[in-house]
Order: C-alpha cells, then sequence, then structure tokens
C-alpha cells in the first residue's frame, strides 16, 4: 500500500508522491477539490514542513486548539489550561512509532504522514507520532505492528500536541509535518493500512494490512 504504482482515487491519496506524479494529479484532478488534488499541490508548492500561515497570530492554548480543531482535528485543551491535546476519535488517531523507523518513514515520501517528534510519557522509547484517519485493527494486526513497537491509539485516547511555531521542548515537541487544513469529521490524513504498510515494509516483519470485513486484517508476504 501507498505506492504510486498502485490505483487511488480522490478521498485515498498516495502515501508518496513524486514531484513527476504530482503533475498528473493536479491535471486530472485538480476541478474536484479532493484530497488528492490537495495533496499534489502539497507536492508540487513545497509545503512539506511548513508551519500554518496563521501560526503567529495563536497565543494562547483556546487559540491553538481553535486551529487545530479547524484543520480537521479533534482536540481539547488540557485540564490545566497550559496546552492542547488531541483527542482520539472514530475519524482520527495516532501511531507511535520509534524515532528510527518513524524517521525512515518520513524519509521515503515526498508526501509525508502528518508527524509529530514527541515522546509521550506514558511509553518507554523515544517515539514519534504520526497521525492518519481511524480504523479497526484485528489482533493479529496490533501484534505485527506490537513487534515493531508501534501503537495504535485508540478512541479516547490522548497526545499533547505543540502550541508554538516551533515549540522545541525536551523531549522533542514539534511539528515535522503539519496537519493539513480540513473539515471536522473529515480530518485529510492518510488511511491508517497506508501508514501501517510502510511502517511494516521498513521494518521488514514480512507481512501487511489489508481491509477484510470491516477492519484490517494482516496478510503474509513471506
Amino acid at each position: 500500500m501507498g505506492l504510486e504504482n498502485e490505483e487511488f482515487d480522490c478521498d485515498s491519496p498516495p502515501l508518496a508522491i513524486s514531484p513527476a506524479h504530482a503533475r498528473g494529479y493536479w491535471f486530472d484532478h485538480r476541478h474536484h477539490d479532493c484530497d488528492l488534488a490537495a495533496a499534489a499541490w502539497e507536492v508540487l508548492n513545497g509545503a512539506r514542513g511548513l508551519p500554518w500561515s496563521n501560526a503567529p497570530q495563536l497565543h494562547h492554548p483556546l487559540d491553538w486548539m481553535n486551529a487545530y480543531q479547524d484543520h480537521g482535528l479533534p482536540t481539547e485543551v488540557t485540564a490545566d489550561g497550559t496546552g492542547v491535546e488531541l483527542v482520539c476519535d472514530d475519524t482520527v488517531t495516532a501511531l507511535l512509532v520509534p524515532a528510527g523507523p518513524a524517521a525512515a518513514t518520513y524519509d521515503r515520501n515526498p508526501l509525508a504522514v502528518p508527524t509529530l517528534a514527541t515522546a509521550p510519557p506514558y511509553v518507554p522509547l523515544h517515539r514519534w507520532a504520526m497521525l492518519s484517519r481511524t480504523a479497526p485493527l484485528s489482533g493479529d494486526a496490533v501484534r505485527a505492528l506490537a513487534e515493531l513497537h508501534v501503537t495504535v491509539l485508540a478512541p479516547g485516547d490522548r497526545l499533547r500536541l505543540p502550541t508554538g511555531l516551533d515549540a522545541c521542548l525536551d523531549p522533542p515537541h514539534y511539528w515535522h509535518e503539519w496537519p493539513r487544513r480540513s473539515t471536522s469529521g473529515k480530518p485529510h490524513l492518510v488511511q491508517l493500512v497506508q501508514v501501517a504498510n510502510m511502517l511494516l515494509t521498513t521494518g521488514t516483519a514480512g507481512c501487511s494490512l489489508a481491509p477484510v470485513n470491516g477492519r484490517l486484517e494482516i496478510l503474509r508476504t513471506r
């Protein structure tokens, strides 16, 4: 999954888009106002990693919460009022990925997954958070990802988000790839199966995921 020789539709752009393919996608889809056209436009314009244009005007946690919600992410101000948290639901989740595989996956893709460099205090490894659309996982799929020390957050789980242009805390806490503008309930994110399969390929797990009867199941490749 996520490779350019596969077929994609307006709502499911490939995880990796080269500038050459981006030109073709943009020519074919620019009138649709769809996710694939937006993805191609971002590659053509070199938007990777650039902060939101209104970020300098965001001064308080409530400002940042509203900005994240404008980009389709379900967020709340933290209980102590000092920050903003992503609240995973049935539309948005995050994969907590060890820094090495996350960096390898990020670096392979001209169009990267929105990727937050962070180390949540409740996990033992330095991990990055990679946002995707939520999808049900079978027990075997969860175990295959766990072998790579990848955790998929469940609905209701929370992840603290940066509230600054380059909020570098200790540990690092900033966006490598900022989420794109979207609408509530329809986040502009890649499919979970695309992110997971890129990680499984990077981790040489010998398997991939595919949707079967409404959830992601393991397909053994060797």
